[in-house]
């Protein structure tokens, strides 16, 4: 019998406090994870300075993080099935502070490198159950609407925030602080986790009902697909080998998972065309604010000439604006289709990134027209992320919470690495100056975001069934 808790709501069975407690730390680890994804990019000359690092000995720091995290996530969310969400997000909690303290203290790239790894398993175990305690402490209906809008802006505020923290960190206290900062963070989270009750577990499920094949050819398989998509940048044979060896392991998955008796991902929620479309848009729904994030934060600091920590402030409309988007979005959703609330939100990312691709030639004060962008951008996401989110989550059944926590936070991992990479391949193809690439990146983000309006209008449902 799984190990799971009871779908019990916070109003009628879970003391209020308890109930408010876990949907802290639930945000809290969401936005550690996102923050951590970011914030140690302003770190980077700082790290080579340290090290004498190369600029490819850099890309591996960020790389083995999101190996690490891309490819473990559907084997944490169905670890947590197994064995209780609370506990292996308690351990990802431990995994990610000593990770962060062995990261702090590296006496070399090499064991910088292999901490990142480390701390990317943590963040996988901390966002696959998450999401899953989430979906499990709050039914759905209105209770869970607001706890989806505030995980989202949790992470668009993390995103946001990531560059800002880390100039602020790196400028004041060095490159280390911005990882020792997780350790106590992580400490407490766990300790935090342990002192939430309020839902009860009932029953271990054998390790030999995983389904370690599946785990295996999953694992390898996106951890290929990430480093595969991290290289299109400066592609080589062995890009393309990678991509070729990442297609054959998941291939292969998917004919495991077809006759595995208790399958790491059960195919059939695809069925279900609210997960099926909700996790396809997830997938491309960082054109938005990834697309915003990177290429603005090069646009400041690279044409405008500002410093890390005046490009991080650039970025507090866009912040502001998704924690706004985020708790309005239950009452939009309560009035409005999930096809009209999640087309109106990618149509204001497509929006802003359109008046995003006239910055370079913008006139003085270009902070207008960005926090113009920014806060229509921020708001856009955050309420086209929860409508999403409460779609691709809908299914959840008693033993399938981390399966589909996983499944949607792998689509949102994989889609970040693949339109980024998309759009830099684009935007880089025609365009040599870098005028040119900014303006090509947020004119390809544009066409993406407005083809995801369309397909969201088309694919979910026209009812809001509220």
């Amino acid at each position: 019998m799984n190990q799971m808790f009871s779908h019990s709501s916070p109003e009628a069975g879970t003391p209020a406090q308890s109930a408010r407690l876990m949907l802290t730390i639930i945000c809290g680890a969401q936005f550690l994870v996102v923050i951590d994804a970011v914030v140690l990019m302003v770190a980077g000359p700082a790290l080579a300075q340290a090290f004498g690092a190369s600029e490819r000995d850099l890309q591996w720091v960020f790389n083995a993080y999101a190996l690490a995290f891309g490819g473990l996530l559907l084997l944490a969310g169905r670890a947590g099935d197994r064995l209780g969400h609370r506990r292996v997000f308690a351990a990802g909690a431990l995994v990610f502070a000593l990770s962060s303290l062995i990261g702090a203290f590296s006496q070399s790239m090499a064991m910088l490198i292999a901490a990142r790894a480390l701390q990317g398993l943590g963040a996988a175990m901390l966002a696959a159950n998450s999401l899953a305690l989430l979906t499990l402490h709050f039914p759905a209906g209105p209770s869970r609407l607001r706890a989806l809008g505030l995980f989202a802006s949790s992470a668009t505020v993390g995103v946001a925030s990531g560059t800002l923290l880390g100039g602020l960190l790196t400028n004041y206290f060095g490159w280390s602080s911005v990882l020792l900062i997780n350790v106590p963070l992580g400490l407490v989270m766990a300790w935090a986790t342990a002192r939430a009750r309020g839902h009860s577990e009932s029953g271990v499920a054998s390790a030999a009902s995983m389904d370690w094949a599946g785990a295996a050819t999953a694992t390898l398989g996106f951890g290929a697909l990430t480093l595969g998509i991290a290289e299109l940048a400066a592609p080589t044979r062995i890009t393309f080998m990678l991509l070729a060896i990442a297609v054959g392991l998941l291939v292969a998955f998917v004919a495991i998972e077809r006759r595995s008796k208790a399958p790491l991902l059960d195919l059939g929620v695809f069925n279900f065309r609210p997960v099926a479309a909700g996790n396809a848009l997830i997938f491309v729904h960082s054109a938005g604010p990834l697309v915003m994030l990177f290429f603005g934060s090069l646009y400041f600091q690279q044409v405008r000439g500002l410093e890390p920590l005046e490009t991080g402030l650039l970025f507090l409309p866009m912040a502001l604006a998704s924690i706004a988007g985020a708790r309005l979005a239950p009452v939009v959703m309560g009035h409005l289709a999930p096809r009209l609330v999640t087309s109106l939100g990618f149509a204001m990312m497509g929006a802003a990134a359109l008046i995003l691709t006239g910055l370079p030639v913008a006139p003085e004060p270009f902070v207008v027209a960005s926090a113009i962008a920014f806060a229509i951008g921020g708001f856009g996401s955050s309420l086209s992320f929860v409508c999403l989110t409460e779609a691709a989550t809908s299914s959840v059944k008693a033993g399938e919470a981390g399966m589909i926590s996983g499944l949607v936070n792998t689509s949102l991992q994989m889609g970040c690495a693949s339109v980024l990479a998309v759009i830099l391949a684009v935007a880089t193809a025609g365009a040599s100056a870098p005028l040119d690439i900014h303006a090509s990146a947020f004119t390809t983000a544009a066409a993406i975001l407005f083809a995801g309006a369309a397909a969201g209008f088309i694919l979910l449902p026209g009812k809001s069934g509220r």
